[in-house]
């Protein structure tokens, strides 16, 4: 199986074509590995940048890369350092993590279209996979297996109106994700680079991987029940 690398991008606008990625985040899984967080800010020009875009993702208030510096890598859960960057460094980094990779994303088209700018800015080829991975489709695609799971059981195709309403048109990111049991981002963590890929690797998991209850072996479960007994009678067993 290839890499996956969940990511977003916080822009200066929604235009690539003026407009610039300044904070990228990349939870990269391999097989058999734990997922790696990278979290980079990049100083980009705001001639032209979109106020509201600012706004909405907080440029003002978290921007740390310091004067004189192009980039910064930030720290994360796997991640435990700053470290400054240049623009030679932040593109070895990126291509060793996106190099082969599928996409997985809130729309990751978008960010497709950044990522690929500022690779040809420094001309450097993109080398991820041209298929990107968008979890709203992703997630509604579940609840419409779930449909057609439900009509054939009961001979009626109202399970498929019903997701209808409750997805409405066109999807939303969030609302798939709540549908799936995944709470969209909220707080500190909305509109940011790492908050969302976290979020999107999340919505993965969910309608990719299996509850652990049916993986799990006589072991476990066993310590599963002995876990909910003890939750139940306020910590005795």
């Amino acid at each position: 199986m290839s890499p996956l690398a969940f990511i977003d991008t916080e822009t200066t606008g929604l235009d690539p074509r003026k407009h610039d990625a300044w904070e990228i985040a990349v939870i990269l899984r391999r097989p058999g590995a734990v997922d790696l967080e990278h979290l980079f800010q990049i100083r980009t020009s705001l001639a032209n940048a979109d106020p509201k875009a600012l706004e909405i993702n907080r440029r003002a208030e978290r921007f740390l890369v310091p004067d004189g510096q192009f980039g910064i890598q930030l720290p994360t859960a796997t991640t435990p350092n700053t470290t400054t960057l240049t623009e030679a460094d932040l593109m070895h980094d990126l291509m060793a993590l996106l190099d082969g990779a599928t996409l997985v994303g809130s729309n990751p088209a978008f960010d497709d279209r950044f990522l690929t700018k500022l690779f040809n800015e420094a001309g450097i080829p993109p080398r991820w996979h041209y298929r990107t991975v968008d979890i709203a489709t992703l997630a509604a695609g579940r609840l419409y297996g779930q449909a057609e799971r439900m009509t054939r059981q009961t001979c009626d195709a109202v399970h498929y109106s019903k997701v209808d309403a409750a997805l409405g048109w066109p999807w939303s990111s969030y609302r798939t994700s709540e549908l799936n049991g995944v709470p969209r981002p909220s707080g500190e963590a909305a509109h940011t680079a790492l908050g969302d890929a976290r979020w999107a690797r999340d919505v993965w998991d969910a309608v990719t991987i299996p509850d652990a209850f049916y993986t799990a072996s006589d072991e476990q479960l066993a310590q599963m029940a002995g876990e909910a007994l003890t939750r139940t009678h306020g910590g005795q067993r």
